[in-house]
C-alpha cells in the first residue's frame, strides 16, 4: 500500500512538472487564452482588416504595402512561455487581457475601420457608454453620424492626399519615445520598426496584455492587485504624461510596462466594442480619457490622447502635451509578451 501511495504521488508529481512545461500559467488559463485569441481574429476578419488567403491563412497589409500575417496561436503561447518570469509576476496583478494589435496597418485605415464599426453599432441600437461593471444596466450613446471618431490632424491630416494622411506614413510619428523631448527621445518611425520586425513571428503585428479591468481608476481608488512584493497599486487619472512616463521607467511595480500607441487604442477600442457593445473611455461618464505616451510627434511635442468625448458624440483621437493635467485623463499601460 505505501509502495502505491508512492508511486501515485510521482505520477502526480511528473503529471503537474508536465502540465507546468506545456502551460505553466495559472493565473491565465490556456483556454482562456486561445478564447480571446479567436475572438480578435474574427473580429478582424470581420472589419475587414485581415484578408483570408487561398490556404485559409489571414494576413494584413502595411503601410509599406506588405503582406503580414496574422500571428499563430502557437508562437503567441510559445513567446509568452519564453517569457514566464515577467508575464506569471504581471498575470497576478491583473494583466490577463489579450490585445492583438495591426501595427503595421496604416493608421488612416485603422481608424476609418473604428469609425465604421461605430456607426454600425449606432444604427443597431448597440453602441453604450463604458460601464463600471458588467451588471450595470446599459446606456445608449448619442453619435455624430457625420464624424464618429474625431482625429487630430497631427495624427491624420484630411487636407493631405489619401493613402498618405497619416503621420506613420509621413514618418512624424515616433513610437515608444524614452522622454517627450524634441531631440534625442529615443523614439522609432513605424517603418524603422517594420524593418526591425522583418523575419520575425510576429512581424507587423505586436501582442500585448493589458489589465482585466481596463477602465482607468479615478484619484484616490487605491485599487491593488498582487501581494507582497509582487504588489501593484492602479495606476490613476490625475498625473501628467511627463510623471506617467517616469513611475513606469523607475516604480518596481511597474517594470516591463509601456503606455499604449495610437494603434493600440483604436485596436482596443474596436475589439472592447465588438465584444460588448461598449465604447472605451467615456469619461463623461464611467470611463477616464487615456493618455498613449507610445505615439509621439516631436516637432510639435504632442503625444496621443483618447477618449468618448459625449459634448461632441464621438469617440476622439486627440493630441496633448507632455506637461497636461486633468483629473479624468490617465494612463492604461501593457506588457508586451514577447522577451526583452
Amino acid at each position: 500500500l505505501t509502495n502505491a501511495i508512492v508511486l501515485k504521488g510521482k505520477i502526480e508529481k511528473k503529471m503537474n512538472s508536465l502540465r507546468e512545461k506545456l502551460w505553466p500559467f495559472k493565473e491565465f488559463p490556456k483556454e482562456e487564452l486561445e478564447k480571446q485569441y479567436e475572438s480578435q481574429k474574427d473580429i478582424f476578419a470581420r472589419a475587414g482588416i485581415l484578408e483570408k488567403l487561398s490556404g485559409g491563412e489571414m494576413e494584413m497589409t502595411g503601410i509599406d504595402g506588405k503582406k503580414y500575417a496574422f500571428p499563430k496561436m502557437e508562437e503567441i503561447a510559445k513567446m509568452m512561455r519564453e517569457n514566464k518570469e515577467v508575464l506569471e509576476s504581471k498575470m497576478k496583478q491583473g494583466f490577463k487581457r489579450l490585445l492583438i494589435v495591426p501595427f503595421g496597418m496604416p493608421l488612416e485605415r485603422l481608424a476609418g475601420v473604428l469609425e465604421q464599426r461605430i456607426l454600425k453599432h449606432k444604427e443597431q441600437h448597440a453602441l453604450l457608454a463604458t460601464k463600471a461593471n458588467p451588471s450595470d444596466p446599459d446606456e445608449e450613446l448619442e453619435l455624430d453620424a457625420n464624424q464618429p471618431l474625431f482625429k487630430w490632424e497631427g495624427w491624420i491630416n484630411d487636407n493631405l492626399p489619401q493613402g498618405r494622411r497619416g503621420a506613420d506614413v509621413l514618418g512624424t510619428c515616433f513610437y515608444h519615445p524614452q522622454n517627450f523631448n524634441q531631440a534625442n527621445h529615443g523614439g522609432k518611425t513605424k517603418a524603422e520598426m517594420l524593418k526591425e520586425q522583418e523575419g520575425s513571428a510576429f512581424a507587423g503585428w505586436e501582442v500585448k496584455l493589458l489589465e482585466e479591468n481596463i477602465n482607468i481608476p479615478r484619484e484616490g481608488a487605491n485599487i491593488t492587485a498582487g501581494e507582497g512584493e509582487n504588489a501593484r497599486k492602479r495606476l490613476e487619472a490625475n498625473k501628467t504624461p511627463e510623471e506617467y512616463l517616469r513611475i513606469l521607467q523607475t516604480d518596481p511595480q511597474y517594470k516591463n510596462e509601456q503606455g499604449l500607441t495610437n494603434e493600440d487604442w483604436l485596436s482596443l477600442f474596436l475589439v472592447h466594442l465588438e465584444e460588448t457593445n461598449q465604447a472605451i473611455d467615456d469619461y463623461g461618464g464611467k470611463g477616464s480619457a487615456c493618455y498613449l505616451p507610445g505615439s509621439f510627434i516631436s516637432s510639435s511635442r504632442n503625444l496621443g490622447y483618447g477618449f468618448w468625448f459625449r459634448d461632441s458624440r464621438q469617440a476622439s483621437l486627440s493630441g496633448v502635451f507632455p506637461s497636461s493635467q486633468s483629473s479624468d485623463g490617465g494612463l492604461r499601460s501593457a506588457v508586451g509578451i514577447k522577451k526583452i
